[in-house]
């Protein structure tokens, strides 16, 4: 347990240092390095490279070290590649991408999810809107956040299409990167606009479910801009 929570530190670390480019393409590390920078054992150095091997920005080869790859190689859309954008020099650049990425997902979520949505999927989404308005009062940021992912995902699980749903951490990642950034207040326009997909879904009105998503979407790149 110690040896992965090190690990991740460690990457965490050397992960931020790599989307910021002041580890650009091409750098190379040895274990030696890592070990000495962070005062840590050969396993935390190996398993922290494993880590971010693991997400395609860095390559291990005998004779050569661990060098930085090329950002066409990264996972992307990996929640902690996400987080290292959010927290550092090329936020708003991550935040317009993911803003991007979602206006082109998640209003046409909505659509799918206005005929494709089971009765406990619409539970949850009345339920989620109803404790981000409770959390709203507080205001608990926390639980806002909390009732806003378990929103979103919902949705994108609605939709009845896996390779939508397969968004749902990645909405999950900037939720929390914008909570933790402070970026944003509980806003009654936005749990106003929550509840008009929620009573168009549940209504069946596809159109409706998916303009009101598409507004929620701007509201919060507008929110964040700001």
């Amino acid at each position: 347990m110690a040896v992965t929570f090190l690990a991740r530190t460690v990457s965490d670390e050397l992960g931020r240092r790599i989307v910021d480019e002041e580890l650009p393409a091409g750098r190379r590390m040895t274990l030696e390095a890592i070990e000495s920078e962070f005062e840590v054992s050969r396993s935390v150095a190996r398993e922290a490279v494993k880590i971010l091997e693991s997400l395609h920005m860095v390559r291990s080869r005998r004779r050569v070290g661990i060098e930085v790859l090329d950002a066409a190689s990264w996972d992307v859309l990996a929640p902690r590649v996400i987080d290292w954008h959010l927290s550092g020099r090329r936020r708003a650049e991550e935040l317009t991408w993911i803003s991007e990425l979602r206006s082109g997902v998640e209003p046409i979520a909505a659509r799918l999810a206005s005929t494709r949505a089971d009765p406990h999927q619409c539970a949850e989404l009345t339920g989620a809107v109803m404790g981000m308005a409770a959390a709203a009062s507080g205001p608990d940021l926390e639980s806002y956040l909390g009732h806003d992912i378990v929103f979103h995902r919902t949705l994108l699980l609605a939709s009845g299409n896996p390779l939508i749903a397969e968004h749902a951490e990645v909405v999950e990642a900037v939720l929390r990167g914008r909570t933790n950034l402070l970026l944003f207040v509980p806003n009654p326009a936005a749990i106003a606009l929550h509840r008009e997909v929620v009573d168009a879904v549940i209504g069946h009105r596809g159109e409706d479910a998916e303009e009101a998503m598409r507004q929620i979407v701007a509201e919060a790149q507008e929110a964040m801009g700001a």
